[in-house]
């Protein structure tokens, strides 16, 4: 049965507050729950906490303050003279309402309520569990910074305001689950990012109807970008450096921080956002953008070699004198295109068995899986030489793949092309390719087309995403995102001028 209005408002009998948190929150059953009543001059208090949330010692430096009031003091207004001269701590407000009170107390905050009184002190005084800033096992570089995001959000919104102190940086909490009350922090930059674009992110994450999100920011893009998606395409991107976060941020986009996962959902993105790496900015302009073709090209190898390579096997008729050479000269006893989907599943068993054994078994697996079945499958027969090496090439081109949602999803675009080929040879791999630049092509994110700058062209963007362009070079920010503030720095004497024209 819904509670009325009257039920949620903080009662002034404190006996009636105390037995309604004591039912609800099972103290006594539940070892967590801390209740302690303390008596205020000639009145009784009680506060709840949650056990190995709080920070303990501040607290008790703030409540020996509060003890040392005379009982005469305390005889009228007795809640406002501790909030206001005893209260100490800074980060303290008063409640009203009793569902927002528990909120805060489930939150790690500290309730505590005074006889007579119908608002309550919420201290929050969280000691947060959560681990150090490590560096990131996914977005590794050989220059730059160490630290990467946690699982905690105060800490993560600090490690970005760090890198942007700017006082249009907003991070707005809302909260996700009926049951979870889940924290997600709405990161941008008012004066930039698109007002329309943060309404809509705002709007979707309120109508998230469910009862709590255990997989934490997966369940978030799965309930923004539509529900149910059988497009397998990441419309999102995720990091853990913080760095990435600043420039993403700084060009227009939106952050979300869900708490409890150190992974920040970046949106909306492109293609283009999915096969780049922090490490192209940390070399020089020229390896930077060596490092980026280089790159590009081994994902286009990952998702197109395997299946050209069987289709033209395949119909060898169709081969010019010069590509005469193509073809496996010991095919082995399994069909080529089998050969291509068990070795396709094998690999995918490995990357799988790798994740999940512990770190020092990782290498001896990975020796296993390269050497052992692959070595020996040849020998015996089972496979070419060709499958192993063209396999190997397709799985070394999707790790070098930034994003490791994008890279899966190419790998399963792989097996369908794989698939198409074993069917209809040469033109069943031009309609599944020509499948994929059309889903490419019609997808979008938040509104954002997924191929831009290639398709809706833009010349001067699409140059910035094909080669890394130097930073002082990089003045306007992508206008698909529709910026309030499209310049990101002036030149020199463009300011002079504009000083002299005040």
């Amino acid at each position: 049965m819904a509670k009325t209005k009257e039920e949620r408002k903080i009662n002034k009998d404190i006996d009636r507050n105390i037995n309604y948190l004591k039912d609800l929150l099972g103290v006594g059953e539940s070892f967590d729950v801390i209740f302690r009543e303390y008596r205020i001059g000639r009145k009784r208090a009680a506060s709840f906490s949650i056990n190995g949330m709080t920070n303990d010692v501040l607290l008790t430096n703030v409540f020996q303050d509060m003890m040392t009031f005379q009982q005469e003091d305390l005889t009228i207004n007795t809640l406002q003279k501790l909030f206001y001269s005893r209260a100490t701590h800074s980060q303290v407000k008063l409640v009203d309402n009793m569902d927002q009170a528990i909120t805060s107390l489930l939150s790690g905050e500290l309730l505590f309520f005074v006889d007579g009184e119908t608002q309550v002190i919420v201290f929050d005084a969280r000691a947060y569990p959560t681990r150090a800033p490590s560096e990131s096992n996914i977005e590794k570089v050989t220059r730059g910074s160490r630290d990467s995001f946690v699982e905690t959000i105060p800490f993560n919104s600090a490690l970005i305001r760090r890198r942007l102190r700017d006082p249009n940086l907003r991070f707005e909490i809302v909260k996700v689950g009926m049951r979870s009350q889940s924290d997600i922090a709405v990161c941008y930059i008012k004066d930039i990012t698109n007002p329309v674009l943060v309404d809509k992110v705002k709007e979707r994450l309120n109508k998230v109807n469910i009862d709590g999100i255990p997989m934490a920011e997966k369940a978030i893009e799965e309930f923004i970008v539509g529900g149910k998606r059988w497009n397998p395409l990441p419309l999102v991107r995720y990091t853990e450096r913080p760095d990435v976060a600043a420039v993403h941020l700084l060009e227009g986009h939106i952050c979300l921080i869900v708490d409890t996962s150190p992974n920040i959902m970046i949106l909306p993105t492109t293609f283009w956002h999915h096969v780049q790496h922090v490490e192209e900015y940390h070399q020089h302009v020229i390896i930077g953008s060596y490092l980026r073709m280089v790159r590009l090209g081994g994902i286009a190898l990952s998702l197109l070699l395997p299946p050209l390579w069987l289709a033209l096997v395949l119909q060898r008729h169709l081969l010019p004198a010069s590509l005469a050479f193509l073809g496996p000269r010991d095919p082995g006893i399994v069909p080529l295109g089998i050969q291509f989907i068990i070795a396709e599943l094998g690999v995918e068993l490995v990357r799988m068995a790798t994740v999940h054994v512990p770190a020092a078994q990782s290498t001896a697996l990975g020796f296993i899986g390269a050497f052992m079945l692959g070595e020996y499958a040849t020998k015996v027969g089972l496979f070419g030489n060709e499958t192993i090496l063209y396999t190997a090439i397709a799985a070394v081109g999707a790790f070098a793949t930034p994003s490791v949602e994008f890279a899966m999803a190419m790998r399963l675009f792989r097996v369908l092309l794989l698939a198409l080929v074993i069917f209809f040879k040469l033109p069943g791999f031009l309609v599944g390719f020509l499948g994929l630049l059309i889903l490419l092509i019609t997808t979008k994110s938040f509104g954002v087309p997924y191929f831009w700058p290639a398709i809706p062209l833009d010349i001067a963007a699409l140059k910035g995403v094909l080669i890394r362009l130097p930073i002082p070079s990089k003045i306007l920010r992508p206008k698909v995102l529709k910026p309030q503030e499209s310049i990101r720095y002036q030149e020199e004497g463009d300011s002079e001028n504009n000083k002299k024209e005040e």
